[in-house]
């Protein structure tokens, strides 16, 4: 039986990995996999799974479907791999197989038998379609059940290739374990007033899991915040009051402000900025992209800009979107802010944003969102990965990155 599984729109895109060293488990997966559109991709060790599962530096976009693994042959990853293939929001399920016959306590298992493990990976081949929630008495009974949940997204200085932030992403893993990302729920959060709550929840749960400096993996935490939460006159008091609950450290938090609504009090939020910047808590403005209100926010006491991911991910082949990032890192440079590209997926947008100057990445080529107990396994295969594999050139080498940059449309 697989323990946690998921899909996407295609095998194609999807491969099966196989992590084992057991030549019986090795022809077994093989039979299994027959008729499937890939054949078994081996991995050597458990590092290489990882970087496999999490996206970093495999230079593709898309999660392997399944992982077909011996647990010996993870060796020390073998905690990150299985807290990954458990998570309900993973991409790829794993398939544990039985070594000597011996069942493991905690985690279901198969023999090594042709027709268990091809059971096992048919049953992780669909899923329910997720809808949008729409029953603000169902998110309000989860919210008080402690139902929401958060998932890490690493954001690395492109300079050096060092953690700098973890995004704390929501999730509602709901009790009939169909789990909802942000965007089935959050407007709903949102219209029903609960905005607050759920802001709440997310930073409760994060300030738990990241106060250990060991599980920041060196870096700090960034909590989203809605404009009508950041605007409150006491947001600053109940985040300190939390922090002070899970003794988590205020110089280790970064806020973003949130795009959903936007801004007609300038004023308001100059003042509230000024507040949080007072108590030492940074804000950031996430997703910017083309609109010219977003933009004009900039002239507030911003540390720094994220930059919307189809801005990024439209720069290899339009000269629009890479002009008008250029434009946004010299402003936000200018005004002594940082700049974030968001929806770096590969090597081309990569060396596109290192180009332009920005100053950190986040995205897919860098990691997935992760549960707090892999990030360790994580920050371990990223230091340990192939030297500069999907990124050899993002580091001193701009004027490269200019010229494939300008040579497309």
């Amino acid at each position: 039986m697989a323990l946690r599984f998921s899909t996407g729109p295609s095998d194609v895109d999807h491969p099966l990995l196989l992590l084992a060293d057991d030549p019986e488990i090795v022809r077994a997966t093989q039979a299994a996999a027959r008729g499937m559109a890939h054949a078994p991709q081996r991995v050597a060790d458990g590092r290489t799974a990882l970087r496999h599962l999490f996206g970093t530096g495999t230079g593709s976009g898309s999660p392997p479907r399944h992982l077909v693994c011996q647990p010996s042959a993870a060796g020390s990853s073998w905690p990150a791999l299985l807290a990954t293939a458990l998570d309900p929001f993973s991409h790829t399920g794993i398939v544990v197989v039985r070594e000597d016959g011996v069942a493991m306590a905690g985690v279901d298992a198969v023999l090594p038998r042709a027709e268990d493990l091809a059971q096992a990976l048919r049953a992780a081949r669909w899923r329910r379609t997720q809808s949008p929630a729409t029953d603000p008495a169902a998110l309000a009974i989860g919210l008080a059940r402690g139902e929401i949940t958060v998932r890490y997204q690493p954001i690395l200085r492109l300079s050096d290739r060092r953690p700098v932030l973890l995004e704390g992403l929501a999730r509602w893993h709901r009790p009939d374990d169909s789990p909802l990302g942000p965007d089935l729920f959050v407007p709903l959060a949102e219209s029903s007033g609960q905005s607050r709550a759920l802001t709440a929840a997310v930073a409760e749960a994060a300030f738990a899991e990241m106060a250990p400096a060991a599980a920041r993996v060196g870096a700090s935490l960034s909590v989203n915040l809605p404009l009508t939460v950041l605007l409150e006159q006491d947001v600053l008091s109940w985040l300190n009051g939390l922090m002070a609950r899970h003794n988590f450290p205020a110089s280790a938090l970064t806020l973003e402000l949130t795009e959903t609504i936007p801004v007609r009090d300038r004023s308001a939020l100059r003042r509230a900025l000024r507040r949080l910047e007072r108590a030492g808590l940074p804000v950031l403005i996430d997703d910017m992209g083309l609109e010219e209100d977003r933009a004009a926010l900039m002239e507030l006491p911003f540390a720094g800009i994220k930059l919307d991911r189809h801005l990024v991910g439209a720069m290899p082949t339009r000269r629009r979107a890479r002009a008008e990032v250029e434009r946004l890192v010299a402003l936000a440079h200018s005004r002594r802010m940082s700049v974030t590209a968001e929806g770096v997926s590969d090597a081309r947008l990569w060396r596109a944003v290192t180009a332009a100057g920005a100053d950190h990445a986040q995205g897919f080529a860098v990691s997935r969102p992760l549960p707090a107990a892999a990030l360790p396994g994580w920050a371990s295969a990223w230091r340990n990965g192939p030297p500069r594999q999907a990124h050899r050139h993002a580091s001193g080498s701009a004027s490269a990155g200019a010229e494939h940059l300008h040579a497309s449309q």
